[in-house]
């Protein structure tokens, strides 16, 4: 859980640094305006929005930790690529990363508060606190880009998506290697639904599934009524 947190932390804090430093990317390493790159910037909180819904599709087949694992090493591959890169293409290196760090905080959650028992509810509000990573990456990535480049600060993200990957390989190794999504099965099928071939009434289907099963059956009730109140028979079977 505490691996967990770590994992949370710097993710929340490469996620928020890269939205505060995308628009002086895209303006000081491209030719873009800052009209152009806040809309681009929109265009890579779409792409993440997608993506998440894609990423929902995935985990259907395929293990949380190992598609942790896979995004987490593409975001390190693209965070590199930004720090070394120039020009438009870079820019569209860096909205890709949106892509691929969209599934992050939920399955880094879902991963870090699975079997707790009962201190799911503890494990849920220490992960939560993860959060408090965008208040610790984005100031030393701007110390680093005063002092470089915008450009070469983009490795403070990358370490963040390092230590995700160091959560996801850890949690995969620790659970066998597993790629497909496990369901749990039933080993034995027992068929308890009755013949009701001879039966139509629902009263008469409740009795003979009441007599396949040793208890009383259920009486049959007539109301009859007079001018002095109600009586009421009951016949059984």
């Amino acid at each position: 859980m505490i691996f967990g947190f770590i994992a949370q932390f710097c993710y929340v804090g490469a996620q928020v640094t890269i939205a505060s430093f995308f628009i002086n990317y895209a303006t000081e390493n491209a030719d873009f305006t800052d009209s152009q790159a806040s809309k681009l910037l929109s265009y890579a909180l779409i792409t993440f929005t997608v993506s998440r819904f894609l990423g929902t599709v995935l985990s259907h087949f395929f293990q949380a930790d190992f598609i942790l694992l896979i995004y987490s090493t593409i975001s390190i591959a693209l965070t590199i690529n930004v720090s070394i890169g120039y020009g438009r293409s870079a820019v569209i290196v860096l909205m890709s990363i949106y892509f691929f760090e969209s599934l992050m905080f939920p399955t880094i959650f879902a991963m870090g508060t699975a079997n707790l028992g009962r201190h799911t509810r503890r494990g849920a509000g220490i992960l939560i606190m993860g959060v408090s990573g965008d208040a610790v990456f984005p100031p030393i990535q701007g110390v680093i880009a005063d002092a470089h480049s915008t450009r070469i600060s983009f490795l403070v993200p990358m370490i963040g998506f390092i230590v995700v990957l160091a959560y996801a390989l850890f949690h995969w190794i620790k659970h066998g290697f597993k790629v497909r999504c496990v369901r749990s099965t039933v080993n034995n099928i027992i068929d308890v639904q009755p013949k009701l071939s001879h039966v139509s009434r629902p009263t008469d289907i409740v009795n003979h599934i009441l007599r396949s099963t040793l208890i009383s059956p259920v009486p049959k009730t007539y109301v009859r009524e007079y001018t002095n109140g109600t009586v009421i028979i009951t016949e059984y079977f």
